[in-house]
């Protein structure tokens, strides 16, 4: 279920606003805690509150967004309610983003108080709901999700159950909230994706309630002519002990049939070979691994039904054991080798992709 209100009054009234001599200026909106496009892996448990993160996530104008909420522990949950704030962050002033003019080339033209064309006229409301999904081991999970429009932002609610309370059993992706973009949005625009922690509550299986740490994130707009960003993730962890979960990191749903992702560290951090795992909450997929060279992993995967990557996330999860005389306070690369490294659309052709390399840090 989908609410929204018209917002064909929004610009009129902001124009108004901007021609008034006292007329404040947009002021920026808060936005809370991991931006941008790092990847997955240096979330915890956060000792009796459960770590409830929004995933970055990217879009092309007119485009498909999932907006994917994950924990870094299983913690069953019977029932709850998640809202998340979708607000639109200010266009830059004086220069044009991405070299894209945009609005006649007006884009980087502000007026007295800071607001510019793009600021008035573009929609504050890019989203339309498609569907929400909370995942259940055993299946069992009911949800109604609501999208509701403000005069500045979205909100989108979903409440859910499960009668087994089976729910975060595991962690990893616990739902996923599938939008269409808005066409008239740009490429490098972005969105504030907000956790409200004051409406949102989670219940575990005797009907006590959770305590959440909330963790936000953000939305961005890509060129429909951009690559697909693949990340490797990022961990924080102590000698002697096993990284977080690390891995390949996607941030947009698209079909693929199969693949390679070939991954690279300094073999002296580790105390034994990585274990890799798939979640089939991002879709069917069969892989093998090969560890055979110290620092170095090959992971190829199929998926015949090209259902893999159907929801973004950490695709391929990697953990891997460090040595107890790994020495603290170092930071190493943790790399995605682009020559090794590839995925294939449903017609076995190669999917455009762009790479970003994590790091490990011992504590």
């Amino acid at each position: 279920m989908t609410t929204q209100r018209s917002r064909s009054l929004v610009p009129a009234l902001l124009l108004a606003a901007l021609l008034l001599p006292t007329a404040p200026p947009l002021q920026a909106s808060g936005g809370s805690g991991g931006g941008g496009t790092g990847g997955g892996g240096t979330g915890g448990g956060g000792g009796d509150k459960l770590v409830l993160r929004v995933n970055p996530a990217i879009g092309a104008p007119g485009g498909i967004v999932d907006v994917v909420l994950r924990t870094y522990a299983p913690r069953p949950i019977k029932q709850g309610q998640v809202v998340v704030k979708v607000v639109r962050k200010p266009a830059p002033t004086a220069v044009a983003r991405f070299g894209h003019g945009g609005h006649g080339g007006l884009t980087g033209r502000s007026g007295p108080d800071g607001l510019t064309l793009k600021n008035l006229t573009d929609p504050v409301r890019p989203l339309t709901l498609l569907s929400a999904v909370v995942f259940s081991p055993v299946n069992d999970s009911s949800s109604k999700a609501v999208l509701s429009g403000l005069p500045d932002s979205q909100v989108v609610q979903v409440n859910f159950q499960s009668p087994s309370g089976s729910i975060n059993s595991a962690d990893g992706p616990l739902a996923v909230f599938r939008f269409q973009l808005d066409p008239s949005v740009a490429p490098g625009d972005t969105f504030d994706l907000t956790l409200d922690p004051l409406q949102t509550n989670l219940k575990d299986p005797a009907g006590r309630p959770i305590t959440i740490t909330p963790r936000s994130n953000t939305l961005t707009v890509r060129a429909p002519s951009d690559p697909i960003l693949a990340q490797a993730g990022d961990a924080v962890v102590q000698p002697g002990t096993v990284t977080p979960e690390l891995g390949v990191v996607t941030f947009e749903p698209f079909p693929v049939s199969a693949g390679r992702f070939t991954l690279t560290w300094d073999p002296q951090l580790a105390d034994g070979p990585p274990t890799v795992t798939l979640d089939p909450r991002y879709g069917s997929a069969t892989f093998t691994a090969d560890a055979s060279q110290p620092g170095r992993l090959v992971v190829d995967f199929t998926s015949p039904d090209a259902s893999y990557n159907s929801v973004p996330g950490t695709i391929v999860a990697v953990t891997l054991p460090i040595a107890a005389g790994a020495p603290s306070g170092t930071t190493t690369p943790f790399t995605l080798d682009p020559a090794g490294s590839w995925l294939l659309d449903p017609q076995g052709g190669k999917i455009p992709l762009a790479f970003e390399n994590g790091t490990i840090t011992i504590q």
